[in-house]
């Protein structure tokens, strides 16, 4: 039997396999300095998602040439893309190939300092280079926004859009910043972000692969139907949304294992014997908890609501694909936001049905049917068109239909019906935010699009506006849940005593479990219009970051927690107490 799987090829392969990878893991056993190898590969695979960034944007402007010259393109559209793009990519990527090789100098045998040194300045180039690929880039695909012409004819908000670029440019450059500050630290703080940041990153890590196995699981048979192309886009955009929904438990987690272990090894005792006060051993935690809550706001400010609106689109078109091939028919190879939107003009009395509402608002509407009527209520002209696109950079804007069929209706209400391929109409009013602002989902809306949105229907009733006030409020204080756990898991995970750090990790659980029914209570009577916005936001951190602050009083009395069972009981006892001395009380004698 033995003889047989040797001569199988795959089984020669399989085994040629496994004696590479052991060999590999050997090797990797014998390098001294990991922290080389690691910053090494992180900057070949940054190099690497530039390239693949800077080859995908000149194939786009290579087909959008092409196409100009073929006269397949309209001048109206935009005609050929803008080199800005290409010109600052191609310069990210080449800052980006110089910090991959100063990462290449960074070695075990040179002195602390200068490896230091050679560390802090790679990450500045690769900050630099990812700030000049992405910066001039979105700044050149928004001109029209900071300009006040947006290209779906909404008012931007330009506090809003530039607000997004200052927070993603810190969060970009603080990368380098922070490296250096970890540097400055003594060996004590440094001590205490080594024990947090390890097991972060591998609970972050664990959550997101049991996030992705979940999802395979759940949507396999949907995400069947697709390309590989297309789910590995399906996952890469939830990125933002799987790193802002797992920080809080990682956060949690990494707290509560750092500082028990700390604790257990007593490690913690030895810190404040040598003068610091609890607060002080606990600063370096809690500036790390800040610093992972400004990576969630970045993530949370535009990217992570898109990101949702994007997959939930994604899984919609496959499940429609699925059923077209189970039932027969054509279907395009495109994602929409939503199917099926009215739209009332009535002021020009003008009606709208939009049959497939695109993800981007200034993208082509397609099954798209307006109907005119005329005083009287009566139908005067009907257009039915297979896409609707609307010229925002036309003097003047208007709208191009393709293959339309318009229905003019006589005195008798007769239609008369003509065929269009293409129809320009320069006389309406309607712009695409006009028409399908409405129907947009707060949840899919980053800072931006709520203040737009907000902005352009002051004049509604408050509680029509309920859920967009509250997502906008709730951006901000969702990803400064980090902070608050990081208040809880501290106190929670020292241990003074020989009691374990099981009542502290339960505790941990209970409080986790207890803000996500409160944020959900909270959010729902925010939504509804039952609780102010602000409120409904914000009270969830403010009571978790209250209790943390307590538990975070007790042990720096060098105190213990108190027991639930004690807490529990504490009313009781004070009612007991009261009714004690109510009964012990002396009588007073009667006056005769």
């Amino acid at each position: 039997m033995i003889e047989i799987l040797t001569r199988n090829p795959l089984s020669r392969f399989v085994a040629r396999f496994l004696r590479a990878a052991g060999e590999l893991v050997d090797r990797a056993k014998k390098v001294t300095d990991k922290g080389g190898v690691a910053l090494r590969v992180i900057m070949g695979g940054f190099l690497l998602g530039l390239g693949l960034l800077f080859a995908g944007t000149v194939l786009d402007y290579r087909d959008a040439a092409a196409k100009v010259g073929e006269g397949i393109s309209d001048e109206g559209l935009g005609g050929l893309p803008s080199l800005v793009p290409i010109l600052f990519q191609g310069l990210g990527m080449l800052l980006s190939m110089v910090a991959f090789l100063v990462s290449l100098w960074v070695r075990g045998d040179h002195s602390p300092e200068r490896r230091r040194g050679l560390i802090v300045i790679t990450l500045a180039i690769a900050a630099v280079a990812g700030l000049a690929a992405w910066l001039p880039t979105d700044v050149s695909a928004t001109l029209s926004a900071i300009r006040g012409k947006a290209p779906a004819g909404e008012t931007p908000s330009i506090v809003a859009y530039l607000g997004m670029l200052f927070l993603i440019s810190i969060l970009i450059l603080s990368v380098p910043v922070a490296a250096l500050l970890y540097f400055r630290l003594d060996l004590m703080d440094r001590y205490v972000v080594h024990n947090f940041l390890s097991p972060f990153f591998f609970c972050l890590l664990s959550f997101m692969a049991i996030w992705i196995l979940a999802s395979l699981t759940d949507k396999g048979e949907t995400l069947a139907t697709l390309s590989f192309s297309q789910v590995l886009t399906f996952y890469v955009v939830q990125v933002p949304f799987m790193i802002l929904f797992v920080i809080p438990i990682a956060t949690l987690l990494s707290g509560l294992f750092s500082m028990s272990k700390m604790s257990k090894s007593n490690e913690f005792i030895s810190m404040i014997g040598a003068g610091r006060s609890v607060p002080r051993i606990l600063a370096p935690l809690f500036i790390a908890g800040a610093y992972v809550s400004l990576i969630g706001l970045a993530f949370k400010y535009q990217w992570a609501p898109a990101s949702v609106g994007y997959t939930e689109a994604i899984i919609q078109t496959a499940k429609r694909e699925q059923w077209v091939k189970e039932h027969g028919g054509n279907l395009r190879d495109e994602i929409w936001a939503e199917r099926g939107w009215m739209h009332m003009n009535d002021v020009d009395r003008r009606s709208w049905f939009v049959g497939r509402v695109p993800l981007k608002l200034d993208d082509e509407m397609a099954d798209v049917i307006v109907s005119q009527i005329d005083e009287g209520g009566q139908p005067r002209r009907l257009w039915i068109a297979r896409r609707a696109k609307w010229v925002w950079d036309a003097n003047p804007p208007k709208w191009i239909l393709t293959n339309v069929r318009v229905y003019e209706y006589d005195k008798n209400h007769i239609p008369r019906i003509e065929t269009h391929p293409r129809l320009e109409i320069l006389d309406w009013s309607e712009t695409p935010w006009k028409v399908l602002s409405s129907s947009q989902n707060p949840e899919h809306l980053g800072i931006p699009g709520l203040t737009m949105y907000l902005n352009a229907n002051r004049d509604r009733d408050a509680r029509s506006l309920a859920s967009f006030r509250t997502n906008w409020w709730y951006i901000f204080a969702e990803p400064l849940a980090c902070f608050a756990m990081i208040l809880v898991a501290a106190p929670l995970g020292i241990v003074y005593s020989r009691r374990g750090v099981m009542g502290g990790v339960t505790g941990a659980i209970c409080l986790f479990a207890m803000m996500y029914v409160m944020r959900g209570t909270f959010l729902a009577m925010g939504h509804s219009d039952r609780m102010s916005p602000f409120v409904a936001a914000w009270l969830t951190n403010v009571l978790i970051s209250a209790i943390g602050l307590v538990l975070l009083w007790f042990r720096a009395q060098n105190r213990e927690l108190p027991k639930l069972k004690t807490l529990l009981r504490m009313p009781f006892q004070r009612f007991t107490r009261r009714g004690t001395t109510v009964s012990a009380a002396p009588t007073q004698p009667a006056a005769f």
